[in-house]
Formats: C-alpha cells, sequence, structure tokens
C-alpha cells in the first residue's frame, strides 16, 4: 500500500512480500503471512496508517503483484523498504492489480495548538523515515502525537562498561501507543517529579529518561556507573533504547549552535528540550527544573528546557502538567524476557550487523566470571572473555509457528549466544511479545 501526498512524494504504508502462492485472502486482523518490509513514518516491519497532513487530495493505493519466481531481498527485513521491494519485482511480474481510494481535506484554520503541533512535526523531519507526528486530533484534544519504534539511526550501545546484556530492539510506540505531547503548556501550580521511566521523547523518536537507575537516584547514576554507551543511550529491561542523558550523537548531526534554536526533544509537559546553550550562544541560567524563559526563538508557552553535562543531564522536574503518558509509562513497554545477568563490568561493548544473515551482534569482553540465565529459572556460567550475543526479528512461516504456540503476541527475537569465536555458551531461544 503506498500513499501519494499533495506534494507528490510516495510513501509506502505497508510492505508484504512472501505470501504463500495458495493464498487467496488476507483475513480481516490477521498475523503472520508473509513477511514484512519496512514501511515508512515511523512503523518499521509493520503497517504504517497514513497521517498525511494538510489539505488537497491523497492519493491511497494497494497493488497485488503475481510473481514468477521469489525476488532477491535483504535476509534483514528492515533493510526491505518499499523502493527496494519494487525494484526487486522488475522482470519477474507475471500481472499485478490495484485499487485506489482519495481523500481531499479542507484547509483548517490555524490555531495555536495546530501550530504548536506543527513545530514538534518539523522538529522531526529529518526523521520522517522512522518518526512520525500526527496533528489530526491537535484542536480537540490539544496533544500531538510522536510515533516511532524507538531505534535509533545513529550507533549504539558502543562504549558501555557495565552492563545487563539487554539489545535494542523495535518497540511499539505507534498509534494509541504514541507519545502524546501536550500542545498548550502551562506551569503547573506544583512541579512533578521524574523518578523512573520516560520524561519526554528526542527528535528522532527514541524515549529520553532521567539520568537515575530504575527505582530511583539512591540506586545510581546510569552515566557515572558507566552504563550508558558514547551517545548516553543503552538498552533497558524491555530490550528499548533511550537517552538518560544529553543525546550526543543526534546532537553531532548539526553544529552545536544549531540546538539553540532547534529542539533536541520534547518533554511530556509540551515543553521543548533545546541544546547547551541560549539562542544568543550564552549560557543558560536554568531553573530547579532544568529549564528557562526563551526569548529570540518561538516554542511553546516560552519556556524551554536545556541539557548539561552535569546531572540530572536534561530534565530534573516537569514545570508544566505532563500528559498522562507519565503516569501510562508502562504500558507502552512489554518486555519479553528477565534481564539474563546482574550489572557487571564489561570493556569493548560494540553492536553490529552480520552482513551474512542480517543478525544483530552485541559484542562485549569480561575480564571476571558472571553467569547468565534465558528464562529466570536455569543458569549459564561463563568464563572471562570474549562474547556476542546475536538477535534476529523472527518473519515469515518460521513467525507464524512461534505465534501458535505464544497467544496474544504479535513478534518474535530469535537470541543466539556465543563466544566471540563463535562457540555456543547456551542453547538458542525465542522470545515473542
Amino acid at each position: 500500500m503506498t500513499t501519494l501526498p499533495g506534494d507528490g512524494t510516495t510513501k509506502w504504508n505497508w510492505i508484504l512480500y512472501n505470501i504463500p502462492a495458495t493464498a487467496t485472502q488476507l483475513t480481516l486482523n490477521s498475523t503472520g503471512v508473509g513477511t514484512l518490509g519496512s514501511a515508512d513514518d515511523g512503523a518499521g516491519n509493520a503497517y504504517a496508517p497514513p497521517c498525511s497532513q494538510g489539505p488537497g487530495a491523497k492519493a491511497y493505493t494497494f497493488t497485488l503483484y503475481a510473481l514468477s519466481s521469489a525476488p532477491a531481498l535483504n535476509a534483514n527485513a528492515s533493510l526491505n523498504t518499499g523502493l527496494v521491494v519494487t525494484s526487486a519485482l522488475s522482470g519477474i511480474t507475471l500481472a499485478s492489480a490495484s485499487i485506489t481510494v482519495s481523500y481531499t481535506r479542507t484547509a483548517a484554520p490555524t490555531t495555536t495548538a495546530a501550530s504548536n503541533c506543527a513545530m514538534i512535526r518539523d522538529s522531526s523531519a529529518a526523521y520522517a523515515a522512522t518518526v512520525s507526528v500526527d496533528c489530526s486530533t491537535s484542536d480537540s484534544s490539544n496533544l500531538g502525537a510522536v510515533a516511532s519504534p524507538g531505534i535509533a539511526l545513529h550507533t549504539m550501545m558502543n562504549g558501555i562498561t557495565a552492563t545487563n546484556l539487554q539489545v535494542p530492539i523495535r518497540q511499539n510506540f505507534l498509534g494509541t501507543n504514541a507519545w502524546h505531547i501536550p500542545l498548550l503548556p502551562a506551569f503547573a501550580v506544583s512541579s512533578t517529579s521524574v523518578v523512573d521511566g520516560p520524561l519526554g521523547v528526542a527528535v528522532n523518536g527514541v524515549p529520553i529518561f532521567n539520568p537515575c537507575k530504575q527505582g530511583g537516584c539512591q540506586n545510581g547514576d546510569t552515566k557515572v556507573l558507566g552504563e550508558l554507551d558514547i551517545c548516553n543511550g543503552h538498552a533497558g529491561r524491555a530490550d528499548d533504547y533511550h537517552y538518560h542523558a544529553a543525546p550526543t550523537c543526534l546532537m553531532s548531526t548539526q553544529q552545536s549552535s544549531w540546538w539553540n534554536t532547534h529542539p533536541v526533544g520534547w518533554a511530556l509537559d509540551g515543553y521543548a528540550i533545546f541544546g547547551y546553550n541560549n539562542p544568543d550562544g550564552s549560557t543558560p541560567t536554568r531553573d530547579t527544573c532544568g529549564g528557562t524563559t526563551m526569548t529570540g526563538v518561538t516554542t511553546p508557552g516560552s519556556y524551554a528546557y536545556h541539557v548539561t553535562d552535569v546531572s540530572p543531564y536534561v530534565v530534573a522536574c516537569l514545570r508544566g502538567t505532563p500528559s498522562a503518558d507519565l503516569a501510562g509509562q508502562g504500558g507502552k513497554y512489554k518486555p519479553m524476557r528477565q534481564p539474563p545477568v546482574v550489572p557487571f563490568p564489561v570493556s569493548n561493548m560494540t553492536l553490529s550487523t552480520d552482513p551474512s544473515d542480517g543478525y544483530q551482534v552485541l559484542q562485549f569482553t569480561s575480564a571476571q566470571n558472571f553467569v547468565t540465565n534465558e528464562t529466570g529459572s536455569d543458569s549459564y556460567s561463563n568464563s572471562p572473555g570474549t562474547y556476542r550475543i546475536r538477535y534476529k526479528e523472527v518473519t515469515g512461516a518460521a513467525l507464524t509457528t512461534l505465534l501458535a504456540s505464544n497467544p496474544g503476541k504479535t513478534a518474535c527475537w530469535q537470541f543466539q549466544f556465543t563466544t566471540g569465536s563463535g562457540v555456543t555458551t547456551q542453547p538458542t531461544i525465542s522470545y515473542c511479545r
């Protein structure tokens, strides 16, 4: 399925290949049939609902192809975008059929809420392939929705020196699970503490947490403890990637002064998060929550937070009234396995992709013995040395089989555990959520 918005730029909402030749229909809400490619608008390997903004006609087209042979595609489904798949169909298409519907939205009067939502959408424009901002209900709910799979495009997990061996996989921050940002922020009677979980979302769709370990700052500062990578992020207990301090790798894509006038992200109370300095380059005088009144740049509520290199790094507390997502953040995460190990020191941690089979490879070196578990009731002893955790999302017939024995789940990942030389250290296992 593709969308042709008013600007004429085609977007792929749904890419499904390897559909069995015996299939004659896809029933309502069916899953596990065929292999999902990578859709636009932040859905990842899933269906991305169209969310074209503004007035003018939009065309939505479903096309079905009959092929003479299987297309040559990447082993890693996340690399199979609409352009990749349609290019692979050249020369093997026997026939095709399509149906197109169109919808025309009339121009709505500009309101403060709509204008602020457009500001959020514009701040994420560079990441439109993975992040979408829905302003369609901005006038009625006064909330903008930021949807993404929560995976950064920059390097992740490199340089961590203390870890519980979680890995970053795509999350379901889509649809009702998107992050909702108030569009008419205003100071609350009293500030709101941000002890656990996300306090906002970066412009690349990755959540931003406070600096503390789970349970509160009495348990330690993640950055000081060496649990963050070179980008100030790491994978949490839901195998979710998030930042605990200034997202330096994201910010390195622009000159540092750029972030003085362009948001790095958005707090859950609707106020923007800017870079280290004021618009004029001066050092901001941050209040107890980490923000300041902004002048010289347009921002919702004329107030914003600034990142620093001193704890709490981003936001100490929320000055405005947060959206319900702050209290309901736990419902957005679905952990699929227990932490495999009590956090312990490591060195030389890197995350890469094996080009031969598309597996993600988390490699690290331990100078001490450590014990891991797969199910919470088993254990595996490991001697000092270099190790690899290999993982990959399951697709196609293998996914269908796994989901049949995991009712209520919609996605699965296979994990392999080896030494640096490839010797298996514990059984291969699949986890579903």
